[in-house]
């Protein structure tokens, strides 16, 4: 399973990922308290070499004995930016095609697990210990596999951890790095010894922070990058990062920080980039020290999960290995180099599939439906479709007491057709979405919340809708709306319980060139709008004017957008939060005091529980009205395979391709 809880797949997920970790108890102000005996009291240049080479000689290369093809062919649409890790993974260089190549590169203590997406061990062994509290800090140990190496054979140990940990926090680097690393909750990381890393925190951690967070952080090699960030170090060694005063000295220090060549980096990851050639390819190679390479992995129906190498390790997490096998495979990776070869167009890269260029196509949500057809028809190309890991959405701006209605809303939410929409009009191109948290993602949809006039006609749905206005006590000065058995008599001067008359609606909405199903979708909104009486206009603008009226201005009524999605819901509470500039004005106490509950619950199974909760009240209140979600078409020859197909966002644009599973046919 792809390691990396993250997808850029729309420009707003960028808003999403820098508030990743919401709602949790508020940490101590001032300083960051500096770890003990880590290298970080002084200049990073002039730590000493971790001891476990002493005491820990280097493991075999763990890749022997996996058998492997020379070469996987990929084609992406984009070029890489850059390669410095402290920018692939915040604000200055994040991007889906950097991932698709160079996120198997660094390891990570736990991944999720392929089907059910829990948190397994990865380097690790075993789970961490449960938290206890030391001082003013709550405290866990997490211990590392044995005999662990870099690709260049240099231990791999805590110190790793540790370092990689302590820079995020100084440097207070952000979007995936705070995900990993929040300044605001963890305090430091320590190594205890080569194979025990302690995290302290100031208060316990809840699951979106810890285990689908810090635990699934990525790490670097300290021995690499210690000297190398020694000039930027040097300019906040001294200084409280987090004090505004502070703020240019500290952007000086990372700009420097992700400036820096990373030519020779050791890897400890699947695979390690040779070579880059912009405009052009770029090319990984097969780490032959990957530890885990080789193992057979099962997943029970029990849930159960096993990997095991033989005579390397053998664990078995989350109940007993009984029962049917869901899932079994050989980790690879299964070749030995992958090329990245770069296309102008998805109508070239579909080109180049055909013509056995490549091997899989890359996209970041997937093949246009366009080009479906005629791979479809192709013997030599395999295709899959599966559910979309995101939803577009109608959304309001909650200043307007009209459009912050929640009756309104509902009758709104009734008169728009989510099946007619997605099967007549977008021509089977979406399916209906009707809470936040995507049907695929099993553990945490909640199917049961309300869902308005499903399975009524036209005259049904807008008798429904006048019912529950007038319930409520709204009134129309014109005409009331009504079905005079073929079509709707569209309401005039709809007014709100106080006599308020509702305002012009204005809904911003991509053009058909940048997205011709939203667009549409506009389109038929606006009349259901018109319909209950509302003077509405669909606006199809430029994407970016709508992110800045949204985000920036805050002058709109009402616009469509879309989300990409973690697995872990906690976007159902960061989407909403006031502390972090909420552009919705949605206000809920109810939401906050289970927002507060569930981003702190340690719990798996009571945060499934509340999170069923929060859709229920979602979409009762309905801050959104979810509208559709796309399905995700992949493409590939058939002269390779993978262990599974059936995959929440699609093999290309959530699991990169799964160039360490994929294997030559």
């Amino acid at each position: 399973m792809k390691r990396l809880p993250l997808m850029l797949v729309m420009s707003v997920l960028v808003i999403a990922s820098m508030v990743l970790a919401a709602c949790q108890p508020a940490a101590p102000t001032g300083e960051v308290t500096e770890p003990p005996s880590q290298g970080e009291t002084q200049p990073p240049g002039e730590a000493t070499q971790p001891p476990a080479a002493e005491t820990q000689p280097p493991a075999p290369p763990s890749g022997a004995g996996v058998e492997r093809a020379p070469l996987l062919r990929y084609g992406v649409l984009e070029d890489m930016t850059s390669t410095n890790v402290w920018a692939l993974f915040d604000e200055a260089d994040a991007s889906a095609w950097n991932y698709y190549v160079q996120s198997w590169q660094w390891p990570v203590l736990y991944e999720l697990s392929d089907q059910r997406f829990q948190v397994v061990p990865s380097v690790a062994e075993g789970f961490p210990t449960e938290f206890e509290q030391e001082g003013e800090f709550f405290v866990s140990t997490v211990t590392l596999k044995d005999g662990l190496v870099w690709s260049d054979g240099s231990p791999l140990t805590a110190e790793d951890v540790a370092f990689t940990a302590n820079t995020v926090l100084k440097f207070r680097l952000g979007l995936n790095w705070l995900s990993y690393y929040n300044p605001t909750y963890l305090s430091h990381v320590e190594a205890v010894d080569p194979t025990h890393v302690k995290f302290y925190w100031y208060a316990e951690p809840g699951l979106a922070l810890w285990q689908y967070g810090t635990l699934t952080g990525i790490f670097v090699s300290k021995a690499y990058w210690e000297p190398r960030i020694a000039e930027a170090w040097n300019l906040i060694a001294d200084i409280d990062t987090g004090a505004p005063e502070n703020a240019d000295i500290l952007a000086e220090a990372v700009d420097i920080l992700q400036g820096l060549d990373n030519e020779g980096e050791p890897v400890g990851g699947q695979f390690q980039l040779v070579e880059w050639e912009p405009g052009a390819f770029s090319e990984t190679a097969a780490n032959d020290n990957y530890p885990l390479a080789g193992a057979t992995v099962r997943e029970f129906e029990n849930g159960a999960y096993q990997r095991v190498k033989e005579g390397v390790f053998d664990e078995t997490v989350l109940g007993e290995p009984e029962g049917p096998v869901v899932l079994e495979y050989v980790q690879g990776p299964h070749f030995d180099s992958v090329l990245y070869s770069l296309y102008a167009s998805q109508d070239a890269g579909v080109l180049a599939l055909r013509a056995d260029e490549i091997d899989f196509l890359l996209t970041a949500n997937g093949i246009q439906q366009g080009f479906v057809p005629q791979l479809e028809s192709d013997p030599n190309i395999e295709t899959v479709t599966t559910p979309n890991n995101g939803f577009r959405y109608l959304g309001f701006n909650h200043n307007r007491a009209d459009l912050s209605n929640i009756t309104f809303k509902q009758a709104l939410a009734c008169m728009i057709d989510l099946d007619f929409i997605s099967q007549n009009v977008l021509q089977g191109q979406t399916l209906p979405v009707y809470t936040l948290v995507p049907e695929g993602n099993t553990d945490w949809h909640n199917p049961d919340v309300p869902k308005y006039c499903v399975g009524m006609d036209a005259g049904q749905r807008v008798n429904a809708s006048v019912q529950m206005l007038k319930d409520a006590g709204f009134t129309w000065t014109g005409r009331e709306p009504s079905w005079d058995g073929e079509a709707v008599i569209y309401g005039e001067g709809l007014t709100l319980p106080d006599g308020t008359p509702f305002a012009p609606v204005e809904i911003l909405a991509p053009s058909a060139a940048y997205d011709p199903l939203r667009a549409t979708s506009a389109v038929y909104i606006e009349q259901w709008f018109r319909e209950l009486g509302v003077d509405a206009t669909a606006n199809l603008t430029n994407f970016n004017n709508i992110l800045a009226a949204v985000y920036e201005t805050g002058e709109y009524d009402a616009f469509i957008l879309g989300w990409g999605l973690t697995i872990f819901p906690d976007y159902l509470c960061t989407f909403f939060d006031q502390d972090l500039g909420n552009p919705y004005n949605y206000v809920s106490e109810d939401l906050a005091a289970l927002c507060e509950t569930f981003l702190a619950e340690t719990d798996i199974e009571a945060a499934k529980q509340q999170a069923f909760e929060i859709q229920n009240l979602l979409a009762t209140e309905l801050p959104y009205i979810t509208l559709f979600t796309t399905p995700v078409v992949d493409a590939y020859r058939t002269t390779i395979q993978f262990p599974y197909t059936d995959v929440l966002g699609g093999i290309g644009p959530y699991l990169y391709g799964l160039p360490d599973k994929v294997r030559a046919q």
